[in-house]
């Protein structure tokens, strides 16, 4: 696996929603020490567990914006069909993290690789798509 370049944040990821957005950031910076990290160029990682640790950082910072999201989503927006599927997408979010976590546990050796290229393909179209949506509806009811 080659290390992925370094995601810099570009203002086509912002959603309008000063609170969403400084997440975002943060996000992105720690999911460049999950790329930085490149679990397959050092067995030592993967034996430590570092892999693990930093992707359980990430995930409880992830947790936390979820939360921020989600929050935001029924203080100002009525349920609709695009906020449940907002919500269907953070879930479907922790289940596949779920099984990538049992597989490097099992010691899959293909799991790291496919690990940070599911978290960087995941997370960009997470923003750019569904966050970009929940972004205009916010900033349609006053929310920036």
């Amino acid at each position: 696996m080659t290390t992925p370049a370094p995601i810099a944040w570009r203002n086509e990821y912002s959603v309008g929603v000063a609170e969403i957005d400084t997440q975002h950031k943060r996000l992105l910076e720690l999911l460049n020490k999950v790329n930085a990290l490149n679990p397959d160029r050092s067995s030592s990682a993967v034996r430590s567990g570092e892999v693990l640790r930093l992707l359980d950082s990430f995930n409880e910072y992830a947790a936390y914006h979820f939360l921020t999201e989600e929050g935001l989503m029924r203080e100002h927006i009525e349920a609709s069909e695009d906020t449940v599927k907002h919500v269907v997408a953070h879930r479907s979010y922790w289940s596949i993290i779920s099984t990538f976590k049992k597989r490097f546990e099992q010691g899959d050796e293909k799991v790291n690789g496919e690990l940070v290229e599911y978290l960087n393909r995941w997370w960009i179209n997470h923003i750019l798509e569904t966050d970009q949506q929940l972004g205009r509806e916010l900033n349609r009811r006053g929310v920036h």
